[in-house]
């Protein structure tokens, strides 16, 4: 009888375990044929992004070829607000793909955007160029003595955004307050350039903002509609608002942001990354007009160099 019951434990032991084995196999197939089919919708998606993007590249491409042949300021104004308008649509397009794109492609893509609005920029200046309101340091007007121009192997030089400018430029500063009022930059371009130990406010809606050399610095600014572009913006504190945010060779700057998309860095460490607080009165109106929603992905910050799974070492949240 004994020898009976341990058998018949045996035999359902034995069932069990096979019960269990099977199980592990039914949901190890399961979870392979859940991986494939995924794998599967992103290269399918990844090929719609890749021919949508091309072909909006192509629109914006082809409305700066048509510019160079009008003749009236109307005319022009009208076709880079056509240029502007598509270039926004191509960094949606980015926003929205952003879960699916590899590290590579969104890399390239967000490039390709960047160069398209530099583009847009650049075809401003020569179709309608016009004297832009730039703040600096006041010369010396009686020295005959060209202004001093920094040398090759400056930051400044290497910057991947210093090709750009701005409908406002403010540059070579140093501990001062500069409240920029609402009437120089509403909804304009604003370039930011080798300041030091300076607190900015820019309270408006504004379309890009570029940083370039900023060292020390705290800033306070209303929503950006498109993106915020730094580059050698060490020592700093950013509260900002944005569509985008994209942040080149910095090192040890805090950001107190609300992002819509995402934000992406690239050559930089030390960074802190936090949920932004600090507001001013009237803000949420100018959020509203700058058309970003209440989404805040402050915390999801792409390391185009850090390719790991990995949280990057070259960021953290605090």
């Amino acid at each position: 009888k004994q020898w009976y019951q341990r058998r018949v434990a045996i035999t359902a032991g034995d069932r069990q375990a096979q019960f269990l084995a099977l199980q592990e196999e039914r949901l190890a197939a399961l979870e392979k044929k859940k991986n494939e089919r995924k794998e599967a919708n992103c290269s399918s998606d990844l090929h719609a992004f890749l021919a949508q993007f091309t072909t909006l590249t192509s629109n914006v491409e082809q409305e700066l070829e048509e510019l160079v042949k009008l003749t009236t300021d109307q005319d022009k104004k009208s076709k880079l607000g056509l240029a502007r308008d598509r270039a926004a649509e191509l960094q949606t397009l980015l926003n929205e793909s952003l879960a699916f794109l590899p590290a590579y492609d969104l890399r390239k893509s967000q490039d390709t955007v960047t160069a398209l609005h530099d583009n847009i920029a650049r075809a401003q200046q020569q179709a309608l160029p016009k004297k832009k309101f730039a703040f600096g340091k006041k010369k010396n007007v009686a020295s005959s003595t060209p202004s001093a121009v920094l040398p090759s192997n400056t930051i400044a030089d290497k910057t991947k955004f210093s090709r750009y400018t701005g409908d406002v430029i403010y540059e070579n500063r140093s501990n001062e307050t500069l409240d920029i009022p609402k009437c120089e930059i509403y909804k304009k371009d604003v370039l930011l350039k080798n300041l030091t130990n300076c607190t900015v406010t820019l309270h408006s809606t504004i379309g890009t903002l570029h940083c370039t050399n900023c060292t020390d610095c705290t800033f306070s600014t209303g929503p950006i509609s498109g993106s915020i572009f730094l580059e050698g913006c060490n020592g700093s504190v950013y509260h900002v608002t944005c569509q985008q945010a994209r942040i080149h060779t910095t090192q040890n700057a805090v950001f107190y942001i609300h992002v819509t998309s995402k934000a992406i860095i690239e050559d930089c460490k030390g960074l802190k990354f936090g949920k932004r607080v600090e507001v001013y009165e009237g803000y949420e109106e100018d959020r509203t007009e700058a058309g970003l929603a209440d989404t805040n992905n402050w915390n999801d910050v792409d390391d185009f160099n850090w390719l790991s799974k990995v949280h990057s070492p070259n960021w953290e949240a605090v």
